[in-house]
């Protein structure tokens, strides 16, 4: 087993690794994005927080994604990226 973050881990399933929320609910392989296979939400990036671009820099060119698990609904991940731009990687076996 390796720890990921402390909600997520990587773990030996049917022979593969895979990656393993603290619920116990399997993701998918960690040969992929996690987040492919997490509840996602897009929401404007003042939700980020009020310190997060104050001045609006970009406008609404930014967006705040939260990946959560299936299974628990814990929150594994949040990312801030450009609005359409493919998921962010943050784990790479």
């Amino acid at each position: 087993m390796q720890r990921v973050n402390e909600y997520l881990e990587i773990v030996e399933e049917a022979g593969e690794k895979a990656f393993r929320c603290k619920c116990g609910y399997i993701l998918g392989p960690a040969t992929d994005n996690y987040k492919t296979y997490a509840l996602k939400c897009e929401s404007p990036l003042k939700k980020a927080g009020p310190n997060v671009n104050p001045y609006k820099v970009g406008g609404e060119k930014f967006v705040f994604r939260e990946f959560c698990c299936p299974g628990c609904y814990t929150l594994l991940g949040t990312d801030i990226a450009l609005r359409g731009e493919p998921l962010l990687r943050d784990v790479e076996l």
